[in-house]
């Protein structure tokens, strides 16, 4: 028997010699303000726990919970301090309680406000709410103990100031060596008072013959607190220092519900490695139109295979209407031989025809729409890929559409597709662009070599026009077709220096000018056009030269540039899918103006270094 009292005795004291343990644990309740759908619960972790490991689900469904720090708010925690001044409390034991009440009001979040009630008789407000976490020892000096125990009036009175705080999380810190004799007010009235007002209770009590575990149990269950025990006054410091520590680490989960049956309970379950907190709530009335009477099935549709299904029935009706368009129509031979054959309608043929025309500023604004496009669509015949240029957009953008759905199935973040949509239609007009450069580089990089060949062959006594069709047999085959056209030109009645003007235009190379201006000048006036074509190609790799040096010069400023300009969104891209919530705190209207600020400022920033480097030669 005396074995049976020693492991009993054993247990007890295991179970609470150690009330600080209870304070490090997790633990999950409702946020106040929280309208259905929308959920918000506050989340009290360990000190050193990364809130970005917490997994939550909702009735055993996983949610994508937005999660804040509460120490970030304006008001993070509105607390109220009860202490017991019954007689029984008389002595060192209310001198430990007041301490410990200092203790928990030093070490409460920043911005927080405290009050400290204490009852025997009637509870009274002897510290009222403050944010300063000064020591209130006036205040405090003066508690008396007297007879009775008002416990749940005490309770009450708080969670109804508590109601009127305007913070993101409430609690009552309660402690207390006896049961209630004294109160008008009940347990039940007491949990009506504070679950309403959405107030964690968390129940300290003194061991002793008087005091109430069950109730005191009861109520710290239903609100989300904790019960714990003290074995000595001693005690309390610690226990009201671990409160503090704890009700410091808290954090807000934000979330939209799915669940829409009204009167249906929710449990909501926060897991972090081996621990779990839960917490339940009911779906009120008009949340939605309430479904069928038969038990909820999602069947095939609302499975993960039937949402992949269908992702990839609508990514094949995508690409088929896209075939659908932009294959090529049959066109029978005696329709296309038609135009060529008697009665055929005259159709000129002009050299924007022939080659692509490339569109400068002083033709226009090329920011326009349709300059825009005109000169992708240069770029495209340019960059010899082959296809017409509506083809290419809307293949880009069918493949990027079906790649944005598939990337959102397979993450389960719809606002993924927002990211990946778009990234077709900018990779194509890049591939164009960058090919079209390159044709673009190649013919500036060659025209020094071909007006020397065209001042040789002036010297040799050809004629102007048989020194471009010599060029165009020497040139390579990339540029070989431009002066092929300007030879073509001329044998269709077009004068040279007309051919050499229309070549101009469609290159777009200000060099190139110069030839169709000596030739001009040399038709009015005569002179040594080979020695002028010489100044000209000489003139032309200086200037080459000159653009090299820059280029290598400025190659580190234009690489700073794009890194500067690329890396903000790379690296939000990469916190966006490796840890979502690291970017939790950019949500607010705060956030998203400092994001917008930063946007802005990065787009200011690269075109000013774009002025920096582009150096005009």
């Amino acid at each position: 028997m005396k074995k049976l009292i020693l492991i009993g005795g054993i247990v007890s004291a295991l179970a609470v010699a150690s009330p600080a343990a209870g304070a490090d644990r997790l633990s999950l309740s409702l946020a106040p303000d929280a309208k259905f759908p929308q959920r918000e619960l506050v989340l009290t972790l360990p000190p050193n726990a990364n809130p970005g490991d917490v997994v939550v689900t909702e009735n055993g469904i996983p949610v994508e919970p937005r999660i804040r720090a509460v120490a970030q708010d304006s008001r993070p925690l509105s607390v109220a301090v009860l202490i017991d001044s019954s007689n029984s409390m008389r002595g060192a034991a209310l001198t430990s309680a007041v301490n410990a009440a200092r203790t928990l009001i030093a070490g409460k979040p920043a911005r927080s406000e405290a009050a400290v009630f204490t009852f025997a008789r009637t509870p009274v407000l002897v510290v009222p709410w403050s944010a300063q976490t000064g020591d209130p020892a006036d205040a405090l000096t003066n508690v008396t103990p007297s007879p009775k125990t008002a416990l749940w009036d005490a309770v009450v009175a708080a969670g109804q100031q508590l109601a009127t705080r305007d913070s993101t999380t409430r609690a009552i810190v309660l402690l207390t060596d006896g049961r209630d004799n004294a109160s008008v007010a009940d347990l039940q009235s007491a949990l009506k008072v504070v679950t309403a007002a959405h107030v964690r209770v968390f129940a300290i009590g003194l061991a002793g013959a008087n005091l109430d575990r069950n109730e005191l149990q009861t109520i710290v269950d239903r609100t989300g607190g904790e019960f714990i025990e003290v074995q000595s006054a001693d005690q309390l410091k610690s226990v009201y220092a671990g409160l503090a520590r704890r009700l410091s680490h808290q954090y807000v989960l934000s979330y939209t519900s799915q669940q829409r049956t009204a009167g249906k309970t929710v449990v909501v379950r926060a897991r972090l490695g081996s621990a779990v907190a839960e917490q339940r709530y009911t779906v009120p009335e008009g949340a939605a139109v309430a479904p069928s009477s038969r038990p909820h099935d999602d069947g095939l549709l609302g499975s993960s295979l039937g949402v992949a299904g269908l992702a990839a029935a609508v990514g094949v009706a995508v690409l088929l209407g896209a075939f659908l368009a932009l294959r090529p129509l049959r066109v029978a031979p005696a329709k296309r031989l038609h135009r060529y054959g008697p009665g055929a309608p005259p159709s000129p043929t002009t050299a924007t025809e022939i080659t692509p025309v490339r569109p400068t500023k002083a033709q226009g604004d090329r920011w326009t729409p349709s300059g825009v496009w005109a000169r992708f669509t240069a770029d495209v015949e340019r960059g010899d890929i082959g296809e017409r240029p509506g083809r290419i957009i809307f293949g880009a953008t069918a493949a990027s559409v079906l790649a944005a759905i598939v990337v959102a199935v397979v993450t389960q973040r719809p606002v993924t597709a927002l990211v990946v949509a778009p990234l077709g239609p900018i990779i194509a007009w890049v591939y164009v662009t960058r090919r079209a450069a390159s044709w673009y580089a190649h013919f500036d990089a060659t025209l020094a070599d071909s007006l020397t060949v065209l001042a040789s062959s002036l010297r040799a006594g050809h004629s102007l026009l048989q020194a471009i069709a010599h060029v165009a047999e020497e040139a390579d085959d990339r540029i070989a077709a431009e002066w092929q056209e300007t030879v073509r030109r001329t044998r269709l009645g077009v004068t040279v220096e007309d051919a050499l003007d229309e070549m101009v235009v469609r290159v777009g190379n200000r060099d190139l000018q110069w030839i169709a201006l000596v030739a001009r000048v040399q038709h009015q006036a005569g002179g040594n056009m080979a020695e002028m074509f010489d100044i000209v190609a000489e003139t032309v790799r200086q200037r080459h030269r000159l653009r090299d040096q820059i280029q290598a010069l400025t190659a580190q400023g234009r690489m700073s540039r794009w890194v500067l300009t690329i890396m903000p969104f790379a690296m939000a891209a990469m916190f966006f899918v490796l840890s979502p919530t690291y970017l939790q705190q950019l949500y607010s209207p705060l956030g998203a103006l400092l994001v917008g600020i930063a946007f802005v400022s990065v787009i200011i920033g690269s075109f000013w270094l774009k002025q920096i480097t582009e150096i005009e030669v």
